[in-house]
């Protein structure tokens, strides 16, 4: 009997050095573990540091084609009061009535009215029968999954800062690609463009340069968004003094659409 329990207390004692190693083992592989996931942590860190402190992650000024890196944010020098839009420098009345012109580059009714409308509107503006402003919408990016509506916009805002918005507009307009959705090419937006609508010289590489910091992306982004929050979510969309109106005659005169500006 006595042989029988020392054999049994044997058991034990092995049974429990046993699990005391398997213990240990399962200790030291969770330091293992720990200790390596640490070091991995530090040296992540150690790499966003120096990243950092080399300039990587600061804004850049090269030639991005979607112009969003930028520290600057600029605003068209015919920018209407809180952001709404841009004024065409053709106006010659400050008194006059504001119709108001809600487009986007990549529309084709857009395109339509303005082949018909836009030169009676603009001629309109020059003679200070009206002022004319323009507030650009670009949802058409979504439903086109291409992103030329907003870099036209962006780029017809800083046409502005040279005087050349009106211009701008309208060459983008009168290349509208005949197919929806082909969209403009960055070589168009920055480089024939604004030479078309006068821009050349040294103001063309302001322009450039411009275009490829994405000065004016707020600006632009600011001008979708109160469009939007006002309700105009239909191109074209047109205005007299912030009243919806519309226009139906396919051979306008200055007498009609002064007519439907001024009964608004």
């Amino acid at each position: 009997m006595a042989s029988s329990n020392a054999a049994k207390s044997a058991s034990r004692r092995e049974q429990l050095r046993a699990a005391r190693e398997r213990e240990a083992a399962a200790a030291r592989r969770k330091r293992i573990i720990i200790v390596t996931v640490v070091v991995v942590i530090i040296a992540a860190l150690v790499a966003v540091i120096a990243m950092a402190a080399s300039g990587v992650f600061s804004s850049k000024s090269g030639s991005s084609t979607k112009g969003t890196a930028t520290t600057v944010s600029v605003r068209p020098p015919n920018a209407s009061p809180g952001d709404k839009g841009v004024f065409s420098a053709d106006n010659t009345n400050n008194s006059a009535p504001v119709l108001t012109v809600v487009d986007d580059f990549q529309c084709p009714a857009c395109h339509q009215y303005e082949t018909v409308y836009g030169p009676v509107f603009e001629s309109l503006a020059k003679k200070g029968e009206i002022r004319l402003e323009y507030r650009t919408r670009y949802f058409l990016d979504i439903n086109l999954k291409n992103d030329s509506s907003v870099r036209a916009a962006r780029a017809a805002a800083i046409a502005d800062t040279f005087g050349k918005y009106q211009e701008y507009h309208d060459t983008a307009f009168s290349n509208q690609p005949s197919q929806e959705g082909v969209g403009y090419t960055d070589d168009q937006l920055r480089n024939s463009f604004p030479q078309a609508a006068g821009i050349t010289g040294d103001d063309l590489a302001k322009f450039q340069s411009s275009y490829d910091k994405g000065e004016m992306n707020a600006f632009v982004d600011a001008v979708d968004k109160n469009a939007s929050a006002d309700g105009y979510n239909s191109t074209p969309t047109f205005l007299s003094n912030d009243k919806q109106i519309k226009f139906t005659n396919s051979a306008p005169t200055e007498d009609y659409v002064m007519q439907i500006v001024k009964a608004a």
